[in-house]
């Protein structure tokens, strides 16, 4: 769910074409929220359909730790909003957001074993495959 949220919020601040340090906030909160409003409506259906009716304590956890994912990521997504001024924060946001994807993918690699070398090129590949989608959610949206 991080993950996703934060690829959101890259192809959303592409799109972004106001210099307000407001209108950058509420890219970040208002995607974000929709995400997981959106992600829990359909976690909780898709759950209940799969089990009968129930949602286990398992699968409950499962959401706890999706939807704080997603608030880490528009923390992690507000801080460069507040430091920088308008309209270089949404682009240091863009910045922070694709730090937190790269050195996600690099310590997956790291905690799999692989090298420092292996691990910087799965990151890389990693921010190449997070780019080409924002770029085309914004190429199919007509930003």
């Amino acid at each position: 769910m991080a993950f996703y949220v934060a690829v959101c919020l890259i192809a959303a601040l592409v799109a972004l074409d106001d210099d307000k340090r407001l209108a950058t906030v509420g890219v970040v909160w208002g995607t974000t929220i929709g995400l997981a409003l959106a992600h829990l409506f359909a976690f909780r259906l898709a759950a209940r359909l799969v089990g009968g009716g129930r949602i286990d304590t398992h699968e409950a956890s499962l959401v706890v730790a999706q939807l704080t994912g997603a608030v880490v990521v528009a923390v992690i997504a507000t801080i460069p909003v507040l430091i920088f001024p308008a309209p270089t924060d949404a682009d240091a946001t863009r910045l922070v957001l694709s730090g937190f994807i790269g050195l996600a993918a690099f310590a997956t690699g790291r905690s799999y074993g692989a090298g420092t070398a292996k691990s910087a090129i799965f990151a890389g590949s990693v921010l190449l495959s997070a780019t080409a989608i924002a770029l085309v959610k914004n190429f199919l949206l007509g930003h």
